[in-house]
């Protein structure tokens, strides 16, 4: 797995950074080919005490100038259209700017190859956030969802209120080169896409099949097929997991991966694996972008109540692909070099 990649019981969630929404988080471009792609920001909280670097473009909403017709500024580059919607260069550009200063000032010890090789990937990440932005408020509109003014300007009074006040708040804004209307604008993109996520995933269930498993991850096949020699010939697979597991959230527990649903595995081959794996059997060798992966099936629910954890990520799964139909239907063009 990517340094820096978020683990929970040997499962990466799509998410983690909240209770329902979505994020570009700054690790998601070092994921080792099991990269999810993630749409709504999170809350737009400024930080007053004392840490006032730029806002990391993954707690940060589009603006709304991006909506502006194109008739009312002729002479103004595009990044995109969305169904005819534009997205201007330099609302891209000052967002691509924000997440570079996040993300320098994150990873500083990175090589030049590979911060090379994740700024090209952020670059077009958060023009992707920012398509997928206008994707749900277009969707919105067609629903009828809406914010008032007083419903926007309650949430940024409490945010003033609850980190210093006004003149802190007003520290904060220059520090960032920030307006009060775009902060406002932001915070309402963002507060319009969780009620649009919470519209979407409302009817995700809360109990769904469950299998309890656990898995061996090393590098090489030979290695691979050689710890699934030793498991057929009676080894104990909890202390081979324990000597040669090469995933760092399991490897203590034997390779246990908990309970989970379909659907919240980062690594698809091995959720494919499980779910089709008698109790008690060890698999074949599974192979995968992170590397090669003995799994084995240790129990099965079909209607199990989902933990939290699994809960959400099955609502987050819901929104991508609602967002992926969002995509499908869309007419998007892209008007710069990526």
């Amino acid at each position: 797995m990517g340094k820096g990649s978020k683990l929970i019981g040997g499962k990466q969630w799509i998410g983690g950074h909240g209770p329902w929404w979505l994020i570009i988080g700054l690790t998601a471009f070092v994921l080792a080919g099991c990269k999810q792609s993630v749409t709504v920001p999170a809350p737009v909280p400024y930080s007053p005490d004392g840490t006032l670097a730029p806002t990391p473009v993954s707690t940060r909403a589009p603006p709304q100038p991006s909506v502006q017709s194109p008739a009312s500024v002729p002479e103004e580059r595009l990044a995109a259209t969305v169904n005819g919607r534009p997205i201007y260069v330099r609302d891209y550009e000052q967002q691509v700017a924000e997440w570079e200063a996040a993300f320098a000032s994150q990873n500083e010890n990175l090589d030049a190859e590979e911060k090379q090789a994740m700024l090209i990937q952020g670059r077009r990440q958060v023009l992707d956030v920012m398509i997928e932005q206008a994707l749900i408020e277009e969707a919105a509109a067609r629903e009828g969802v809406s914010l008032t003014d007083a419903e926007v300007e309650s949430v940024v009074a409490r945010d003033i209120e609850d980190n210093g006040g006004l003149k802190q708040f007003e520290v904060w804004l220059q520090a960032n080169n920030w307006t009060y209307d775009e902060y406002k604008a932001r915070q309402a993109a963002m507060m319009l896409a969780s009620q649009m996520f919470e519209r979407v995933t409302r009817n995700v269930p809360t109990k769904a099949e469950q299998v309890h498993a656990r898995h061996i991850l090393v590098a090489a096949e030979a290695d691979a097929r050689s710890i699934l020699g030793q498991l057929q010939g009676g080894a104990d697979f909890a202390e081979i997991a324990r000597q040669h597991s090469l995933d760092p959230s399991t490897k203590e527990s034997g390779g246990d991966l908990g309970f989970f649903p379909r659907g919240t595995l980062v690594v698809p081959q091995v959720e494919e694996a499980t779910f089709s794996l008698p109790v008690g059997h060890v698999g074949d060798v599974v192979q995968s972008a992170m590397g090669y992966h003995i799994v084995q099936v240790l129990e099965r629910v079909q209607d199990r109540q989902l933990a939290e954890e699994s809960w959400q990520a099955l609502k987050e799964v819901t929104f991508r692909r609602w967002i992926s139909e969002l995509w499908e239907a869309a007419e998007i063009e892209i008007h710069i070099a990526l």
